[in-house]
């Protein structure tokens, strides 16, 4: 087994176990990505008409669910890198996952500011260890 064989089983596995971690927790983070979307939505009609609108309206709703779906999307990106599709799984990854570090950061802290304080946040702290390991799970895959 070669380092990029190595490196791709541990990307895939990192963002499996992430995605498991993520849908433990029961905790469920729509991202900067998914509420930019539901934004956009009601206005594709000012942008494009007839069946264009329809279809940006469905490819938004599409995107929407896989974001929603979270720590599932997340755990399919794993598998797609393990089978050799590292475009497709590092995209899932970053859709599921929130969108990187900074969605972490952000999300931790209107976590702790809506919840009233850290104790509550820290209840939730296998997602944001989940999310950690997609994160760094889509750098490894990146290479791979």
């Amino acid at each position: 087994m070669g380092g990029m064989d190595s490196r791709r089983l541990a990307a895939g596995g990192l963002a499996i176990l992430g995605g498991v971690l993520m849908l433990g927790s029961g905790y469920v983070s729509r991202g900067f990505l998914y509420t930019a979307l539901g934004y956009a939505e009601p206005h594709i009609s000012a942008f494009l008409s007839g069946e264009y609108a329809g279809a940006a309206v469905l490819a938004i709703t599409i995107v929407q669910a896989v974001i929603a779906l979270g720590g599932a999307t997340v755990a399919a990106g794993g598998l797609a890198v393990i089978a050799r599709h590292a475009t497709v799984g590092r995209t899932l990854i970053w859709l599921g996952g929130g969108a990187g570090f900074l969605g972490l950061l952000v999300g931790f802290g209107y976590s702790a500011y809506r919840l009233g304080g850290v104790n509550p946040v820290l209840g939730y702290l296998p997602y944001w260890v989940g999310l950690l390991m997609a994160i760094v799970a889509r750098r490894l895959a990146k290479g791979a």
